[in-house]
């Protein structure tokens, strides 16, 4: 594979022609290490699964998130520097990760669509986070999301995602997953990958786990719709009022 650091490519003797200090070398262009995934597919496909896959294989490798967030919630080893966020505390995670901006993290939005779901009404904080998300990979963070096949998410990180993934196929019998990627940056569509030593995976994250914050859904009124009777009785009432106040002198 050929290298895409520029560092590769020149001498120490091009740093010094070039006047650069050890700090601004630090910042010079860098290739991008982190990105936007997003797991799409019907119901029990493997979207989370491939998820809590690339999660395990990231912490085997020996990788150091600043932060580790979601909310997908691990088990063992996996759970140790991981902070489950749901709701508001996610969004708020994302905006800080957009606006400070954090470096070198990861956040996990099983279920995207339920957090950020396709609107249509204006909605400045939920667009102006999706607007940031075109920073995430120069910035070294990883954005893994999920969602069903549909217009059900936010446009706007629809387009600002890098990678879709769609996982196929679990095999318990050779452990895999099979799944597509479409690099959204090349405008590429590659066929066939698999992840391996899928099972255990299986086993380090907590499947039944609501992703909303449970606390808030538990407390939330039920939306009850207005009988057409009720809302005539009531634009009428508001009617009277106006014309009430109109024969008093108050408006």
């Amino acid at each position: 594979m050929i290298s895409q650091n520029p560092l590769d490519y020149v001498s120490y003797k091009d740093l010094i022609e070039l006047g650069l200090t050890p700090d601004e070398i630090l910042t010079a262009h860098q290739p991008s290490k982190g990105g936007v995934y997003h797991t799409r597919g019907a119901e029990s496909k493997g979207k989370s699964l491939w998820i809590a896959h690339f999660y395990r294989n990231a912490i085997d490798f020996g990788i150091e998130f600043e932060h580790a967030v979601g909310n997908m919630e691990f088990k063992g080893k996996y759970s140790n520097g991981y902070e489950v966020l749901k709701g508001d505390d996610i969004r708020q995670f994302l905006w800080d990760m957009t606006h400070k901006p954090y470096r070198n993290s990861l956040a996990i939005i099983d279920e995207i669509d339920s957090e950020f779901p396709a609107r249509m009404f204006p909605d400045k904080e939920q667009t102006e986070i999706a607007l940031r998300l075109w920073h995430t990979a120069k910035l070294g963070n990883y954005i893994l999301s999920s969602s069903h096949i549909g217009n059900s998410t936010d446009i706007i990180i629809h387009l600002a995602t890098h990678y879709f993934i769609y996982p196929y196929v679990l095999d318990f019998k050779t452990q895999t997953l099979k799944f597509d990627v479409v690099n959204s940056l090349d405008g590429e569509i590659s066929e066939g990958w698999i992840a391996e030593d899928i099972v255990k995976t299986m086993l380090i994250y907590s499947r039944q786990e609501l992703t909303e914050n449970t606390d808030e859904e538990t407390n939330k009124p039920r939306p009850v719709k207005k009988s057409k009777k009720r809302q005539r009785d009531y634009d009428t009432f508001e009617t009277d009022l106006d014309l009430e106040a109109e024969l008093n002198g108050l408006c």
